[in-house]
């Protein structure tokens, strides 16, 4: 397919696709380009471009991901808090903790992107 008779929401659909691709391949930008027979001046051109789309989904997404729920501290003693990780791994916090523990594995938990 000539390039010339692509409309322009055509090729910002390859570029997102050849970016994503490029993204997932962890090859070098130059690399890729070899391989895929892009140009590098437009491959640059069109990350940029594309960027500002993604940075307003990326703020987006991140002021819905950063509420937090509130968890209710267990007043048994014998109780465990437990938390289902978007891994689908699940956190136990023993009984007893203390709120500065806590506070540094739900902030560290949070960071590695896992709630």
């Amino acid at each position: 397919m000539s390039k010339i008779n692509e409309s322009s929401g055509d090729q910002e659909q390859f570029w997102q696709m050849a970016i994503e691709t490029w993204r997932a391949s962890r090859l070098s930008v130059r690399q890729f380009c070899t391989k895929e027979g892009l140009s590098k001046p437009s491959f640059y051109s069109w990350r940029k471009k594309l960027a500002g789309d993604d940075s307003e989904r990326d703020n987006q997404d991140k002021a819905e991901s950063s509420t937090f729920i509130e968890v209710a501290m267990p007043q048994n003693a014998s109780a465990v808090i437990e938390f289902l990780l978007t891994s689908g791994n699940t956190l136990r916090i023993p009984a007893g903790v203390d709120s500065a523990t806590l506070s540094t594995v739900l902030s560290v938990v949070r960071a590695a992107g896992l709630c």
